[in-house]
């Protein structure tokens, strides 16, 4: 599978970056792994628990050739037992840190498919022409009213209380707190973008038809969504934006390899019966030669051929 991603780390309009992306840059010899954080923030250290997140879980999944979804698991327990460890180092030197947390988006590319995990309300996109045809639903006060009918996706974006997440990465979170999922159709020309909530104030998603509808190879999308979020986002606004250049047809190896047996088998076994077919006919047919008997050959035999109970609310710094 061949990609070619973009990534944005900004401050937008805060005084410190409290968003964290893993790698750094992307280049084509390093894992097809990605990572976006974002800090819950204030006096919490939200810029400590981030820039844990994104090197743990890094470095758990950096060179791991994922095969199942136990393994991606076992992968993502793995992560945050050391962040939480990072953490409690951390809090130990700092107690006022005792608070601090983040969110999580990530996203590994691994045989053919593309697992995803994420945490509080940072977001992952699977883009297809420009549309959504996947993407996580957040662990947040207005996601859960969107949920029931209380409200709608349009009054989510300016309700009053839309700072509110219901889980994060933090010293207490739970392995089910992280959730998952695991997509197996990914084609040639889709996207994946995972952003903090910052990215979405201005680069929303009636844009994506029109900017992510088809891939043009000589446009720097990292400049061209800076320039949509520079000098209006509040927020920190981070992404890493993924392009599946190519990726092979969802089983068509798989469907060669046996209709090519099957044709193998069938052209070995019309050959075989034809050579039994004529070594028969010709053992039964009489032999003019008066003093040889007739010989009768034998037939050869046949072959068998949501919301975890120790998940605090959490109210992200006010600035949004």
């Amino acid at each position: 599978m061949s990609i070619t991603a973009f990534s944005l780390n900004e401050i937008g309009g805060r005084k410190n970056v409290e968003d964290a992306i893993m790698p750094k840059s992307f280049n084509a010899q390093q894992p097809k792994l990605f990572i976006v954080c974002d800090g819950v923030g204030g006096s919490s250290f939200g810029e400590v628990a981030s820039e844990l997140a994104t090197k743990s879980y890094y470095e758990k999944f950096a060179t791991a050739n994922i095969q199942s979804e136990s393994e991606f698991k076992n992968l993502l327990n793995e992560s945050l037992k050391l962040f939480q460890q990072r953490v409690a180092n951390f809090i130990e030197e700092n107690p006022s840190a005792a608070s601090t947390s983040t969110t999580l988006t990530l996203l590994a590319l691994s045989n053919n498919k593309a697992y995803l995990a994420w945490c509080g309300d940072s977001k992952i996109f699977h883009l297809r022409n420009g549309i959504p045809v996947y993407k996580t639903q957040d662990h947040s006060l207005v996601a859960e009213l969107v949920a029931q009918g209380v409200i709608t996706e349009a009054e989510a974006e300016s309700h009053p209380q839309r700072n509110i997440i219901t889980r994060s990465l933090n010293a207490n979170t739970k392995n089910t707190d992280v959730s998952t999922m695991i997509l197996t159709d990914v084609q040639k020309e889709d996207w994946f973008l995972l952003c903090t909530d910052g990215l979405m104030e201005q680069f929303t998603e009636s844009m994506f038809p029109a900017i992510l509808g088809k891939f043009n190879a000589n446009t720097n999308y990292s400049e061209l969504i800076d320039k949509i979020c520079y000098g209006k986002t509040k927020d920190n606004y981070s992404m890493y934006l993924v392009h599946i250049n190519d990726a092979p047809a969802k089983g068509k190896s798989k469907t060669t390899f046996l209709l090519l047996a099957l044709l193998i088998l069938s052209a070995g076994g019309w050959f075989a019966y034809s050579q039994w077919f004529n070594t028969s006919e010709a053992a039964t047919s009489p032999i003019e030669e008066p003093e040889v008997k007739s010989i009768m050959m034998e037939k050869p035999s046949n072959t068998d051929t949501s919301v975890s109970d120790s998940s605090k609310t959490i109210v992200k710094d006010s600035i949004k």
